[in-house]
């Protein structure tokens, strides 16, 4: 029985452990991403992948190498009129009112046939009062999953000769 509840123990305390915050190296090594393609095909392809993901391209900047998107969507997305309106009546002013994600992409031409890019995601909830707030997105799969499928428009686009 001792050695049981020494068990339990354990498995409580290491769940309660804290993973260390990433340092800058470890994030930026999942932020970034090269491509050996010209810059105007990485550039044009970021901007299909987002606005087929639902992002709206908010800034962009072909020359200077930033692109910046956003994509929100209402909290009450999804709900009935009725249990729409009883969210909205119950809602203080502190209560968040939306969520999204701003997204801004860096780009810079190595050569003509290489292209870095940075990809900072943060997510943003807004509030009722008016303000949002954001928190930097540091999830590796996701990042993955961006660059995954900007890989494939990039090949798609080579493809077709664009």
């Amino acid at each position: 029985m001792r050695n049981f509840l020494s068990v339990i123990l354990l498995i409580v305390l290491a769940g309660c452990s804290t993973v260390p915050p990433m340092t800058k190296q470890q994030k930026r090594a999942i932020q970034m991403k090269n491509f050996e393609t010209s810059y105007d095909n990485v550039f044009k392809a970021f901007k299909t992948v987002l606005q087929d993901d639902g992002y709206i391209i908010k800034n962009q900047d072909f020359e200077g190498g930033m692109l910046l998107a956003q994509k929100e969507r209402d909290i009450n997305e999804g709900k009935s009129g009725f249990g729409k309106f009883m969210s909205v009546m119950a809602r203080s002013k502190n209560d968040p009112t939306g969520k999204g994600f701003d997204l801004s992409v860096s780009f810079d031409k190595i050569n003509d046939k290489t292209t870095e890019t940075r990809l900072i995601l943060q997510e943003m909830t807004k509030w009722s009062s008016g303000g949002s707030k954001g928190r930097e997105v540091v999830d590796a799969p996701l990042y993955k999953a961006i660059y995954d499928d900007v890989a494939i428009e990039v090949k798609r686009r080579e493809a077709r000769g664009l």
